[in-house]
């Protein structure tokens, strides 16, 4: 029998609805990761390079210090912090034997005594006419005299620039207070210590 008009056509569709599919998106985190790994990579290379920049400041200020260390061991300074040269080298009179072997500086009694640069005391003691006497050996073998001290400060051991060691005396063969001062390259003869020190910049 023919279908009546208005009938509602029902039609059986095989079709399913597909579910959407995941978006991969591993390869846009790529480009991120590779960002971040040379930012590391970055980050680790500035932080040797900063830190052997801090060492290298660090090595050249220790080399420095140590340099000025040598100079301030090294350097030659006045024994007396005032004085007069009341006889000078090689003077003849009747207070020596032959000749003045060194550099008289007359001051006050108990004038502060200094050793001259680094060393040690190899000598303290009586020393007949020299009287009571120190002998400093210094850094390059030289060896300077202090002699007719009224007191000893120290009697051995390792001394810096400007280390008291005694006291100006008149001891030993002397008319009065004052520091007989003599130079002894490599402990040989005396020499004159106005044209020795003053090879050195240091000016009596």
């Amino acid at each position: 029998m023919p279908q009546a008009l208005g009938a509602t056509a029902v039609v059986a569709s095989s079709a399913v609805p597909e579910r959407p599919h995941a978006i991969d998106t591993s390869g846009a985190l790529d480009p991120v990761d590779a960002a971040g790994q040379s930012l590391t990579a970055e980050s680790t290379k500035l932080a040797k390079d900063v830190n052997a920049a801090l060492v290298e400041v660090e090595r050249k200020a220790a080399a420095e210090r140590a340099a000025r260390a040598e100079r301030e061991r090294k350097k030659w300074v006045l024994p007396l912090s005032s004085y007069r040269v009341s006889a000078g080298f090689g003077a003849v009179g009747r207070l020596w034997a032959s000749r003045h072997t060194g550099l008289d500086l007359s001051t006050s009694y108990g004038s502060s005594v200094r050793a001259m640069s680094s060393g040690e005391i190899i000598f303290a003691g009586w020393d007949g006419p020299y009287g009571n006497k120190i002998v400093v050996q210094h850094w390059d073998g030289t060896e300077t005299w202090y002699c007719h001290l009224s007191r000893y400060v120290l009697r051995s051991g390792e001394v810096a620039p400007g280390t008291e060691i005694g006291s100006v005396g008149s001891t030993g063969n002397s008319t009065g207070p004052h520091l007989h001062l003599e130079v002894h390259p490599s402990g040989g003869d005396a020499v004159n210590p106005r044209s020795w020190f003053a090879e050195r910049d240091l000016y009596f």
